[in-house]
């Protein structure tokens, strides 16, 4: 299985800003979170080690991919990534030249186009998403077995924040009644799909929020999207454009369904913040009367 990666990086410090990759305070939690996603690809996909208890030496194990290529899309010199740290990786930095930083993941789109016969899955990721193992892909590939690779499979995004609601968040719920019905008319399917995982039941449903920041697509499903008219019009009408780039273009060329219910958690990927789990709405427990 060959990968090519795109994550979309940007970083530029601005006094007084309330936006992550702006915020001059967060220089250091940015910095490290870019790191932890790279490391966690790398690890889960790239080649292993495993220690032998009775020779006392460590033996090399082949990784999930047999190849995975790094590619962090970047604007200018506004990174947290330095050449040291991408050598040791293997990470290649790909300037996209933009006047507007937010069209950032659109570069992606242009990149798996020009690799199209190159690689087997063409993964994008947000700077700040970090896969949890090395059965992510493996499982979205499986579920396009199973049902077809005319639907996509999306993980659900999450957040751990001891201060929230629960110790673990899903942060991508439902959007509002009526948003998605062009989508969902102009590519008819069903609400619910129903599988197994060995004795496990799975259910899956059509994602009533499509956004994740994150995608994989099988050659195949490259394939078709470059077909459609949309493909490359950086469209920017889902939300901003830093959600549409991650999601309208899939959107409008496949149904997308996640993991429901009880099997949320059966691919899922780590959002590297608390902003959305910190949130102060309704349903977060109460702090509890102090005694006297």
């Amino acid at each position: 299985m060959r990968i090519l990666l795109t994550i979309a990086h940007f970083f530029r410090a601005e006094e007084g800003s309330n936006h992550s990759s702006t915020d001059a305070h967060r220089r250091d939690q940015r910095a490290a979170a870019i790191r932890s996603v790279i490391d966690a690809w790398r690890g889960h996909y790239g080649p292993v080690s495993s220690i032998n208890v009775w020779q006392k030496r460590f033996e090399p194990v082949i990784g999930v991919a047999d190849q995975l290529d790094i590619i962090v899309l970047v604007n200018g010199d506004n990174h947290l990534l330095d050449a040291d740290y991408c050598r040791s990786r293997g990470v290649r930095l790909y300037d996209a030249k933009l006047d507007n930083p937010r069209m950032l993941g659109f570069a992606a789109h242009k990149l798996f186009a020009d690799a199209r016969n190159g690689y087997d899955v063409f993964a994008f990721s947000e700077d700040d998403l970090r896969p949890t193992g090395g059965d992510m892909i493996p499982r979205i590939l499986a579920f396009q077995d199973d049902y077809g690779w005319r639907r996509v499979l999306f993980p659900n995004r999450f957040e751990f924040n001891p201060r929230g609601p629960a110790l673990k968040t899903y942060i991508d719920g439902m959007l509002r009644p009526g948003l998605l019905a062009p989508f969902e008319a102009a590519l008819p399917d069903e609400r619910f799909l129903k599988g197994r995982q060995g004795a496990r039941p799975l259910t899956f449903q059509r994602a009533t929020n499509p956004h994740c920041g994150f995608f994989a697509l099988s050659a195949a499903q490259l394939v078709h999207w470059m077909a459609q008219p949309q493909f490359g019009d950086q469209d920017c009408s889902f939300i901003s454009p830093l959600e549409s780039a991650a999601t309208l273009g899939i959107l409008k060329t496949f149904p997308i369904y996640k993991p429901f219910g009880r099997d949320m958690g059966w691919l899922e990927i780590e959002h590297l913040d608390t902003r959305f789990s910190g949130m102060n709405l309704p349903g977060r427990p109460q702090a509890a009367p102090r005694p006297g």
